[in-house]
């Protein structure tokens, strides 16, 4: 075995195990685990639309009886459904399907959804040539196996949808679809978790292109429409509602975003929000300044991404550990990058810039562990949220370091081991 493959191979292996322990968990999810999950939340919100519920598709005192006699005899409390009125339509086909059916079923697609973004991340991204097809499946293997996997099966969540919706965009703007790009961004995030977007869409504000714009507004539009059209005004007037009090509804300290950071060291009074908010407000300026990093040398595009959807999930007013699987597909485009800066015949170590991105990724699944462990009680609270932070960092560094503008040095750009030379 060569000697520079032999952490791809171990990589690989470890990423298996926990893939495997995630499926004997999940296999195991008892039917009252079952109706407490975030889907029943989906399944009510679908069928309620299904049956006609429009202009009080969001109003809980509809919700609470079906959600009772979903998860009967348990006597769990109303979970309620606050996603997009395109969300609901979208999980409707599964409520013709028992609860426990369209859980697994649900929770099989949306596994298969994030697959699908990981390979289409590694087909898209820029490897350095002779790149050992070891080192790409090692890549895709952990970006596969982080905490949101688990969880993301666990509560068979949506954040998958975004995960392709990035990698899309990335792959249309690479192909010069600068409008397209844009528009597939905004409407995967819109169908169920727009709140995970805030930072991607301060990034296409910072490039400062009219198609993206244009395409982001187009997005927007259409997913506006296509709610009114399904609820009506009375619906979308719900929607906003149940948006405004679902704000304190939920304990700051658990959340995997910075929010979660600040609520384990404050609490969730209106001081905790408005230090959340400031926070928001500072990584959304700089997913800004890493758009306007590209909008001056495109060649910036791959660290510069990754960097924005780092500061979006930081800059999330509502995020759990199943949300880490928005940044799957943006860990492969980060790991080809970090290759291509790497010398020829080089092995890894700590410090290489590979091990470097490896490492980062590890942290953060260490992190959501850890805090998932201990309920965000360990010193100084949430670390998910200080990891996320430090990835952003790390990301922003090499976005401002890597493909300068004309004018400036060239950095070498070389391919892993036994690859050519290539600047």
């Amino acid at each position: 075995m060569s000697r520079s493959q032999r952490p791809a191979r171990l990589i690989i292996a470890f990423a298996a195990a926990l893939l495997l322990a995630y499926a004997v968990v999940w296999s195991q999810v008892s039917s009252i685990d079952v109706g407490r999950s975030d889907f029943t939340a989906f399944y009510v919100g679908g069928t309620l639309l299904r049956e006609g519920h429009t202009g009080d598709l969001y109003n809980e005192a509809v919700q609470q009886p079906l959600h009772s006699a979903l998860i009967a005899p348990d006597r769990e409390g109303n979970l309620p459904f606050v996603n997009t009125p395109v969300a609901a339509a979208v999980v409707l086909p599964a409520t013709f399907l028992p609860l426990p059916v369209a859980y697994r079923l649900w929770g099989i697609l949306e596994l298969a959804v994030l697959l699908l973004a990981i390979v289409l991340a590694i087909r898209s991204v820029e490897w350095p040539s002779g790149t050992p097809r070891v080192w790409k499946v090692a890549a895709g293997a952990a970006a596969l196996a982080s905490m949101g996997t688990w969880t993301t099966l666990i509560q068979a969540q949506w954040t998958p949808i975004l995960a392709l919706g990035i990698v899309l965009a990335y792959r249309a703007w690479k192909g010069g679809h600068q409008a397209t790009g844009a528009a597939l961004l905004v409407v995967s995030a819109g169908i169920a978790k727009p709140h995970l977007a805030l930072g991607l869409l301060a990034f296409l504000l910072g490039w400062r292109r009219r198609r993206i714009i244009l395409g982001a507004i187009a997005g927007a539009g259409g997913l506006a429409l296509a709610s009114l059209a399904l609820v009506g005004p009375s619906g979308i007037d719900g929607f906003v509602k149940i948006l405004a009090g679902s704000t304190t509804r939920w304990v700051l300290a658990n959340m995997l975003s910075f929010i979660g950071v600040v609520g384990s060291l404050f609490g969730s009074g209106v001081a905790a929000h408005l230090i959340s908010l400031v926070a928001t407000l500072l990584a959304c300026a700089a997913a800004v300044w890493l758009g306007a990093l590209v909008r001056s040398n495109p060649g910036r595009l791959d660290t510069a991404l990754v960097g924005a959807a780092v500061l979006s999930l930081v800059a999330s007013p509502h995020a759990y550990s199943d949300d880490l699987v928005m940044l799957a597909p943006v860990m492969v485009i980060g790991v080809a990058a970090a290759a291509r800066l790497m010398r020829p015949n080089a092995l890894l170590t700590l410090s290489s810039p590979v091990s470097l991105a490896f490492c980062a990724w590890g942290l953060l699944t260490l992190a959501a562990f850890a805090d998932f462990a201990d309920a965000a009680k360990f010193p100084p609270g949430q670390l998910a949220g200080w990891a996320l932070v430090a990835a952003a960092v790390l990301a922003c560094m090499a976005s401002w370091r890597s493909h300068r503008p004309a004018g400036a040095t060239t950095l070498r750009v070389a391919p892993l081991a036994g690859a050519q030379t290539r600047t």
